[in-house]
Formats: C-alpha cells, sequence, structure tokens
C-alpha cells in the first residue's frame, strides 16, 4: 500500500494544469482532427503525427513561458512585500526601544523622588519596603521624612498602575513635601484633609469631573512621647504588641477623585508604643494577587495571618518571606498590581 502527498505550491499546480489542458486538446481536438485527416487520405499519416507532436511542442512551449512570466512577477511581488514588511519591523523595533528609553529613564526619575532605604534605616533602623511594580515605573509609592522628634512615613496607591499611576505619584509626592515641609502640617488627618484639597485643585476635578484620586496611610511617629498618629485614606494600619494584631482600617475615603462630600474629613488615631511594636502599611496589590492551586486571591486574611507569625522575626527575615510568599503563591500567573508593603519595629 502506497500512500501519495502532494504539496499544492506554485510549480505543482501549473504543471497539473499544463498536463488537464494538453489532456483535453489532445483528446477533443487534435485526436479527433487527426482521426479525420487520416481517412481522408490526403495527408500522409507520418507527416501529420510530426506536425503534431511539433504543435504540441510549441503549445507546452507557450504554456511554459506563461507560466514561468505568472511565476516570476509574483516572485518579485513576494520579495517586495517582504522588504516592505521588512522595512516596518525595524521601524516598530525602533520606536519600541525608544519608548522603553523612555520608560526607563522615568523609572531613573521616580526613584529619584523615593527616600532612598540607607537614610529611612537612619530613622528607622529596623524596617524594610518590599516594593515591586508591576510595569517598569508603578502607581504605588512610599513617602519619609523627619522633622525633629517626628518621623513620618506614607504607603500610598494612586490611581492605576504604570505611566498613567506613576505621573499620579509625582504629583502627590511634590504636595506631600510642600505641606509637611514647608507648611509645616505635622498632623496627620490634616496632612490628608490638605493633600485632598491639593489634588483635586491641581487635576481641575471640580471642572472635568476627573476621577483621579489615591489611597494613602500615613503615620506620624513621635519618639519622645512614645506615640504614634495614623490617618489612612482606604489603606489600614496592622500593628502588633505583645503579639497580639490589632487593626486601624482608617476612613472609607480616597484622596482626590471628583466627589460631592463637602464637610467629611480624615480621623486622626492615637498609639502608645512604650512597647515593642510592630506595624505594617500596605497596599492592596499583594492581597489582590492572584495564584494558589484556584487561581483565587492572596486575600487580606492570609496576609494579617503571615504578619502575625513573622512579626517576631528580624525585618530582613520578614521582607524575605513576604518576597517569597506571593512569587511562590502567584506562580507562573502575571503579577496583578504594584506591589508595597512597609515593615516597621519600634523599640523604645
Amino acid at each position: 500500500k502506497f500512500n501519495f502527498v502532494i504539496k499544492p505550491n506554485f510549480k505543482t499546480t501549473s504543471f497539473l494544469i499544463d498536463a488537464l489542458i494538453g489532456t483535453a486538446i489532445g483528446f477533443f481536438i487534435l485526436h479527433p482532427l487527426s482521426m479525420i485527416i487520416q481517412n481522408s487520405g490526403e495527408i500522409p499519416s507520418y507527416a501529420f503525427n510530426h506536425l503534431l507532436f511539433t504543435s504540441m511542442g510549441l503549445y507546452f512551449s507557450g504554456i511554459g513561458l506563461f507560466f514561468g512570466s505568472v511565476s516570476g512577477f509574483f516572485r518579485l511581488k513576494l520579495k517586495q512585500k517582504n522588504i516592505e514588511l521588512e522595512k516596518k519591523k525595524l521601524i516598530i523595533e525602533e520606536k519600541n526601544r525608544r519608548f522603553e528609553d523612555s520608560i526607563n529613564y522615568a523609572k531613573l526619575i521616580q526613584h529619584a523622588a523615593l527616600e532612598s532605604e540607607l537614610v529611612i534605616k537612619k530613622s528607622l533602623p529596623e524596617s524594610f519596603i518590599l516594593y515591586k511594580p508591576k510595569d517598569i515605573v508603578s502607581g504605588d509609592f512610599y513617602w519619609f521624612t523627619q522633622l525633629g522628634d517626628k518621623i513620618f512615613i506614607a504607603a500610598i496607591d494612586c490611581t492605576g498602575h504604570g505611566v498613567p499611576g506613576a505621573l499620579l505619584t509625582m504629583i502627590a509626592n511634590a504636595h506631600l513635601v510642600e505641606i509637611v515641609k514647608v507648611l509645616k502640617i505635622i498632623e496627620p488627618d490634616k496632612i490628608l484633609n490638605t493633600l485632598h484639597a491639593y489634588i483635586c485643585k491641581t487635576l481641575k476635578q471640580n471642572e472635568t469631573k476627573n476621577m483621579d484620586g489615591l489611597d494613602i496611610a500615613i503615620c506620624v511617629i513621635d519618639k519622645k512621647n512614645k506615640t504614634m498618629e495614623y490617618s489612612g485614606a482606604r489603606i489600614p494600619l496592622v500593628y502588633i504588641q505583645n503579639n497580639e494584631l490589632n487593626v486601624l482600617r482608617g476612613d472609607k475615603l480616597s484622596i482626590g477623585g471628583y466627589s460631592n462630600r463637602s464637610n467629611a474629613t480624615f480621623t486622626k488615631h492615637v498609639i502608645r508604643i512604650d512597647q515593642p511594636t510592630t506595624f505594617y502599611l500596605f497596599s492592596d496589590g499583594y492581597q489582590d494577587q492572584f495564584g494558589g492551586t484556584k487561581m483565587r486571591k492572596f486575600s487580606p486574611v492570609k496576609l494579617k495571618q503571615l504578619f502575625l507569625g513573622i512579626n517576631q522575626l528580624p525585618m530582613n527575615e520578614q521582607q524575605n518571606i513576604l518576597e517569597k510568599t506571593i512569587e511562590d503563591w502567584r506562580q507562573s500567573e502575571a503579577q496583578t498590581d504594584d506591589i508595597l508593603v512597609i515593615g516597621v519595629k519600634i523599640k523604645l
């Protein structure tokens, strides 16, 4: 048993067409004509056969030249198309390269606006910052400064991620610097109230109905009085004392975003830190990461359990465990959102 496979291509198709046309001409035209002429006896059989084969040769030569010309035409067109596609590919690659260069440069600018972790560790030696942008630039950022005995640290989650989110982080960072360092507003609730007004004004949200904004948790640590003040806009504060986990949820208000709220203000919470205290500020990127065997979100509950389980470990170990846990959780799943987790241990 033999299996024959004919791959359809231009040469095969041309040959089959030639054969079919030749067979048709021979069977329907030349063969009947041959019989008529031979029966008439006017042309010798050998002369007619010579004429027949000569005619067939000329025919197939013509057919061959025709299909050769057509084949050459299409080969030329195909070559031209390939050259055109290659040029377009090079143009697209160049545009992509320039775009990536611009984004990478924007990353340098964004990182320059963030306080160095070395500077943070001078004021908060037992601390870590787990910062994992989803894209090259991030919509999450952390903010830190110190004025006298007061240390300010915040976790901020701006609308979106990537370039749009990163632009908003630069606006928010500049406003925080002005509010705290220039205007000397040092109470966390007043900082958030002022930041909300600034963001609305900068983005002209009362005019454009623009909905961009940010969520934030800010802590003001007063080492002299052994207190910590916290205010939050949709980002909680988790703190652990005597291995007991506590959660302050903050207010259900965002910073910025067009709204009709008029008199709503943020709440200030005061915590005594005269005993060893470990606290965590974090955006929703960690707890919202999809993964696990059932491809579900990590969840706030799991994250709090994780904090409770690691809070007595050195801060660098805590950071490593948090990073490994989320990587193991998501496996091959893409990162869902920007991830930011700040951990601080205070012993006064």
